[in-house]
């Protein structure tokens, strides 16, 4: 167990996964081992071994709180916001000291409200598009010339980044300095984007795969 846990602080995974299971042949009962090999499975993205390793645990404890938390990042992941408040509910239910369930369903509580903004923005687009060519149509009508248009400030003026990048400051997880830093070290480091915002301290890991699953949700859906 020991040697299990330095390597997932190490964040070598696969050899956590190979280490639990050795030791989950001579204690198959053992629950500590089997959660700490569903998170290794986690982090390396197999996520149905890691459900079949969760649902042995519950199997084992009906009542192990640490797996329902485990089992709400799985749904969280894959878009079942819905399934995931549940989950996370019962897992807080049941360790109402589990710091970790708490914070991820404020998360995805957050992502039910980022969805929900995200849905009216359309709609609110196109209400000020109506609004801006009534007023051109009126000026025109009226023979008269538009106001100049307000100069906007050098930070306005600095590129921001599209896709993921805009996505971060409009859900606020990134200002847009900030956005411009980690692009810049993103590109000295290599590293992606989401990396280098946790790398300079601008947000935490979880805030970024907050955002991840969040913004590659909102594409799934579009693309249905």
């Amino acid at each position: 167990m020991r040697a299990a846990l330095e390597l997932f602080s190490a964040r070598h995974y696969p050899g956590v996964v190979a280490a639990c299971q050795d030791a989950i042949l001579d204690d198959p009962g053992n629950l500590h081992l089997r959660l700490l090999r569903a998170r290794a499975l986690m982090a390396l993205r197999r996520d149905p071994e890691a459900q079949t390793e969760i649902s042995e645990c519950l199997r084992l404890e009906p009542r192990l709180g640490a797996a329902y938390r485990l089992l709400g990042e799985l749904a969280a992941r894959r878009d079942e916001v819905e399934s995931a408040k549940i989950f996370l509910r019962e897992a807080l239910r049941l360790d109402p000291d589990d710091a970790e369930a708490r914070e991820w369903l404020g998360v995805v509580q957050a992502m039910v409200r980022s969805t929900a903004a995200a849905d009216k923005l359309p709609a609110a687009a196109a209400a000020v598009d109506h609004l801006v060519e009534r007023s051109r149509s009126s000026r025109r009508a009226q023979g008269t010339r538009p106001p100049p248009e307000h100069r906007p400030s050098a930070l306005s003026q600095l590129p921001v980044a599209s896709g993921f990048g805009s996505y971060l400051v409009e859900a606020g997880v990134l200002s847009p300095v900030q956005l411009r830093a980690a692009l810049a070290y993103k590109k000295s480091t290599g590293l992606r984007l989401g990396t280098a915002a946790v790398a300079l301290g601008f947000a935490s890991e979880l805030k970024i795969e907050w955002a991840s699953l969040a913004y590659h949700g909102q594409h799934r859906r579009a693309a249905m």
